[in-house]
């Protein structure tokens, strides 16, 4: 016996096609603010800074022990954010599939149930790029700001005002003493107990580095003038004089507003880290996953065990709405060790 449309379209066989579209994807927000899962919307977290060791004070002996105060603890506790977004299979599309399924025509079914659940998963995809996007506007900026349908948030992580660091030259001029502001951010960095290892910008902001005198003439010399200055010999020339490991990272997302392309990093920013994560992106429990997962009401399943998928039908119009919804912010306790260069200051 055929199984009927809200059979096949539950919150189960949403997820399961999602996995497969989405094997294996693992972004740079997954590495940098890696998965935690919270049994609330509550999110609490210490960020602490690393400073350097000071000395033991003397002391003589048989004396009381002289107390030292914990320095530069911060404790950080907020809401987060609830998203949530729905689709609808209407009654027209319902009613074509019913018809076409009733030919047995296997390889139309399939071409329209594929579309149907393309259309279902978007908001699954929605969901990733929307953590990806805070971790990314955190690590670019020291804050996350969320405003959409009525709502408006501004997250900000407490970053230094010393770690935003403005250039006397902007890196677009010919004459920039590029290496020099990047070490001059390392010693910075060190002083105040943090190690940069790693940097991120985008391609955009290494082509326009090609057109920098110092770096071009270091570079042809080194290749004894039989060289053509690219991003690519740019890039190694830099991670070579600054012993920093250099992302590029072109991803982005379509701006609701213009409908435009973004990069998650700006041509104008260059972002240096230390070694590991530098939080975590926490997700709490929404009330699909509190509430719908152990009723009868509807069809609930999560994906990554974070993000809820819930399939429901209705009677009056008849339809199948699958809705998708988490609770989702990061944490960002290492925002102190994050140094970013406005390279255009």
């Amino acid at each position: 016996m055929a199984k009927e449309l809200n059979e096949l379209m539950t919150s189960a066989d949403v997820v399961a096609y999602w996995l497969e579209k989405n094997l294996n994807t693992y972004t740079v927000v997954d590495q940098l603010f890696p998965f935690k899962k919270e049994i609330s919307i509550e999110l609490n977290w210490v960020k602490g800074a690393n400073n350097q060791p000071i000395g033991l004070r003397l002391s003589a002996f048989d004396a009381k022990a002289i107390r030292r105060d914990r320095q530069g603890i911060n404790k950080y506790a907020t809401e987060m954010p609830f998203f949530k977004e729905s689709i609808v299979l209407d009654e027209k599309t319902r009613q074509q599939l019913n018809i076409v399924r009733q030919t047995n025509n296997q390889a139309v079914i399939d071409a329209i149930m594929e579309n149907i659940f393309n259309d279902s998963i978007k908001l699954i995809t929605a969901a990733k790029e929307t953590t990806e996007r805070m971790g990314m506007q955190a690590l670019t900026t020291g804050t996350v700001t969320l405003s959409s349908n009525g709502q408006s948030y501004n997250y900000d992580y407490g970053m230094p005002q010393a770690n935003k660091i403005t250039v006397d030259t902007s890196w677009s001029n010919a004459a920039a003493t590029i290496i020099k502001d990047i070490n001059n951010a390392k010693k910075l960095a060190r002083q105040n107990g943090y190690k940069l290892t790693r940097a991120m910008c985008n391609s955009n902001l290494l082509e326009t580095l090609t057109g920098n005198t110092a770096i071009a003439k270091k570079i042809y010399v080194m290749a004894n003038g039989d060289v053509e200055i690219t991003s690519e010999n740019v890039k190694s020339y830099i991670e070579n004089e600054t012993k920093l490991t250099i992302f590029v990272n072109d991803e982005g997302y379509i701006d609701e507003t213009t409908g435009n392309f973004v990069n998650y990093i700006a041509d104008d920013v260059f972002v240096m880290m230390p070694d590991g994560p530098l939080g975590n992106m926490h997700y709490g429990v929404t009330p699909e996953e509190s509430d719908l997962m152990a009723g009868s009401e509807a069809d609930v399943a999560l994906v990554e065990n974070a993000i809820a998928v819930t399939t429901s039908k209705t009677v009056d119009p008849v339809q199948i709405e699958t809705k998708v919804s988490m609770v989702a912010l990061p944490s960002f306790e290492k925002a102190d060790g994050v140094f970013i260069i406005d390279t255009t200051h």
